[in-house]
């Protein structure tokens, strides 16, 4: 029995020091937002933009950012994050999408 909120962790499908990124649209606000996962769980959108070409070359920097292996300790990263460019507030996404992107993420590792 759980306490609390939420179940048992999921164990993570991706392996260490690996990322997986991409791009939504928002449903309500017609954005288009970049995301991130360590897990192939943890979806977390990052930045917001009004056109789709901006926020994919934002998940491209991203994802050559780590293989690169440019950012080392949590404080590289969230710098790093805090850099990119955005247009808008993030906005959280339905959860329907989140479980979406997670299949994706977890279904690109298959």
């Amino acid at each position: 029995m759980f306490k609390g909120f939420g179940g048992p962790k999921k164990k993570s499908v991706l392996k260490d020091n690996e990322l997986t990124t991409g791009i939504v649209q928002h449903p309500v606000t017609g954005l288009w937002q970049t995301w991130i996962s360590f897990t192939g769980h943890d979806i977390q959108c990052v930045t917001a933009h009004n056109q789709r070409d901006d926020a994919g070359r934002v998940a491209k920097q991203m994802a050559s950012a780590w293989s690169e292996g440019k950012y080392k300790t949590g404080e590289e990263v969230t710098a790093f994050i805090q850099s990119l460019p955005t247009d808008a507030v993030i906005d959280p996404l339905p959860q329907n999408i989140v479980m979406q992107l997670s299949q994706q993420a977890l279904g690109a590792k298959k």
